[in-house]
């Protein structure tokens, strides 16, 4: 085969008995921006690992091309040297070494000595650093099988030309209207979140490359930030560079690229020009779920939340004003950024504001006692950091959390815990080396909420008797007697109590997320924060778990927030939802509204005016 670019041809990735990626194939011809989007945990990023060589070849299988020749058993540095590179979700800079440095580790011998495309970075029609590269590669001396190296003989002025060439063949990572060259001798730690990414973008670019692959780049960009990124990667397209995106931000991808391969599951589901993907009903079901039995027949949502009685506002400070329950959370005006990296006493303290762009910008949201809460919105759209700062873990820049009635600045997650709030992370929330009996015998021990913050629960005599049935288990959670709880949560999820002699690390998927949930309602919280419900689970497993969650809401007063990227199974339990749409609020709306007007969801998701599927 002859044709410049990369060929993936039924690539396969397995992780024991698990197929992660699973005969895969594409083309990123030389010129070309090909997209590659799916929801969490499609295996995108595992994709891209095991192209650029970061996937052991016992793991792999499958054939990789790069203008024409095998290179699927090079090693990633030997990829690299051929002309693939790529950048990193995380960035994974040379957190020691200079700006200048990092990139002229990229941009080495053996990447100045290899000709880039015709008007290419660093190539003679670009009028790139030709010269000084050659010059670079003559006294250093030729490419080696192993990393690029410095020889201790090597003068100043070698080094000077390998620096001033890789800051020279990195000049197109402009964006935004960073400047790298301004930033050259500054460590990546003392620089912004645009500055790093852009030092990350220009290291890919230092050493010529013939295909780049990039995970994430438009993460932390706002719309001049993505606006200039587009024009970058079509600069690079014209350059006859081909290129991979990898982006959360599926609207961009749609406008950018020339194709688009969507992932679900480890496999394609759909490939072909954008305005034909964005329309495709497998990529809708893969972002925005399926009906319970894992069809397309959508169950009935929750009914509309209909006010009772006299609904009449109260005067503030009266004495019907002050009978009104306050919402168990109210998240006011807040701003959220990814954290920066310090230094010195800064890292031990951890003090200092969090450098980087804002991922939740200026979000309000309420849930009250009682209520499930969908927090929807694709992916990278800022939901994990909100719930980070709302639990403690992430201090916002900006605007006001109130928990269970009182603020939480400057408060730990261990107190706020002891306040009444669980959480029941992304990737479960269990201690793997610990039984099932274990860890729920460690989870009932936590302190109880004090009093004031306590969970409201019915009158006497509202629920059935505990452990009569699995929804009048719900009620017993409240008690005080540990033992009662754990028979609540085993009631509830009977499945558990068939493995309580087993470790949480032997337990499935669904076996997992049902411990996880026992392990937060066992310790009686007044809202729970539950991430990514459906993460890894097949789509059957799901519903009667999230019906369970239903039936404690119902009967106990509890409050919860719900994270979950099957938007129609959350809109089948909740009472309301937000939408977020790169940070921002974009919808709130009843839970039974979005349900019945899917394109509302629709046009957050895949950008534009939803259009009917083909």
């Amino acid at each position: 085969m002859t044709e410049r670019g990369l060929v993936v041809d039924g690539l396969t990735v397995r992780y024991g008995r698990s197929a992660v990626v699973e005969d895969v194939s594409f083309t990123v011809q030389a010129g070309a921006i090909i997209g590659l989007i799916g929801p969490n945990g499609a295996g995108k990023t595992t994709l891209i690992d095991a192209i650029t060589g970061f996937v052991p070849g016992s793991d792999r299988d499958g054939t990789i091309l790069l203008d024409g020749a095998r290179i699927d058993s090079l090693p990633a540095h030997e990829r690299y040297r051929r002309g693939l590179a790529r950048t990193f979700q995380s960035l994974e800079l040379f957190e020691d070494l200079s700006v200048a440095e990092n990139l002229a580790v990229a941009g080495g011998p053996a990447a100045a000595a290899r000709p880039g495309p015709a008007g290419a970075p660093g190539s003679a029609g670009a009028g790139g650093p030709g010269t000084v590269a050659a010059a670079v590669a003559a006294t250093v001396g030729p490419a080696s099988t192993g990393p690029i190296v410095i020889g201790p003989t090597t003068g100043p002025l070698a080094v000077g030309s390998a620096i001033t060439g890789g800051l020279a063949r990195a000049a197109t990572a402009r964006r935004g209207g960073v400047d790298l060259a301004a930033v050259a001798t500054r460590l990546p730690d003392t620089l912004t979140h645009d500055e790093r990414a852009a030092l990350a973008f220009g290291r890919a670019l230092a050493g010529t490359p013939r295909v780049v692959l990039l995970d994430e780049p438009a993460a932390g960009l706002d719309a001049p930030g993505r606006s200039a990124l587009a024009a970058r990667m079509r600069a690079l397209a014209a350059a006859g560079i081909g290129v991979l995106l990898v982006d959360h931000d599926v609207e961009l991808v749609f406008a950018v690229c020339d194709e688009v391969v969507v992932l679900d599951g480890g496999r394609v589901v759909a490939q072909g020009p954008p305005e034909q993907v964005r329309v495709h009903p497998a990529v809708r079901t893969a972002y925005l779920g399926t009906g319970p039995d894992g069809g397309g027949a959508a169950a009935a949502p929750r009914p509309r939340r209909a006010p009772t009685g006299d609904t009449t506002p109260a005067r503030p400070g009266s004495a019907a004003a002050n009978a009104v329950a306050p919402a168990l959370l109210s998240v006011e005006s807040v701003t959220g950024r990814y954290g920066g990296r310090r230094r010195g006493v800064l890292a031990l303290a951890g003090g200092g504001v969090p450098a980087g762009a804002p991922v939740v910008r200026e979000v309000s949201l309420s849930v009250e006692a009682g209520e499930i809460v969908a927090l929807l919105g694709p992916n990278g759209a800022g939901k994990t950091t909100l719930i980070r700062m709302i639990a403690g873990q992430l201090p916002p820049v900006a605007g006001t959390i109130t928990l269970l009635g009182a603020p939480t600045r400057r408060t730990t997650p261990d107190k706020l815990a002891r306040r009444g709030l669980a959480v029941v992370p992304q990737g479960h929330g269990s201690v793997p080396t610990l039984t099932v009996r274990e860890n729920l015998r460690l989870a009932v021990r936590h302190p109880a909420p004090r009093g004031a913050t306590q969970a409201p629960r019915p009158a006497a005599g509202s629920l059935p008797e505990p452990g009569s049935s699995p929804a009048g288990a719900a009620g017993a959670f409240g008690s005080d007697r540990a033992g009662e709880r754990i028979a609540a949560v085993l009631d509830l999820f009977p499945a558990l109590g068939g493995l309580l002699g087993r470790h949480a690390g032997a337990l499935s998927g669904g076996e997992r997320q049902q411990l996880a949930l026992a392990l937060a309602l066992v310790r009686r919280p007044a809202l729970l924060l539950v991430d990514e419900f459906s993460f890894g689970l097949a789509p059957g497993i799901v519903p009667p778990l999230l019906a369970a969650l239903r039936r404690v809401a119902d009967e106990t007063g509890l409050g919860v927030l719900l994270v979950e990227q099957h938007v129609s199974l959350a809109l089948r339990v909740a009472d309301r939802a937000y939408v977020l749409d790169r940070g921002r609020v974009a919808l709130h709306e009843d839970a039974a509204h979005l349900a019945a007007h899917p394109e509302l969801v629709e046009s957050s998701y895949f950008g534009g005016p939803a259009q009917p599927p083909t």
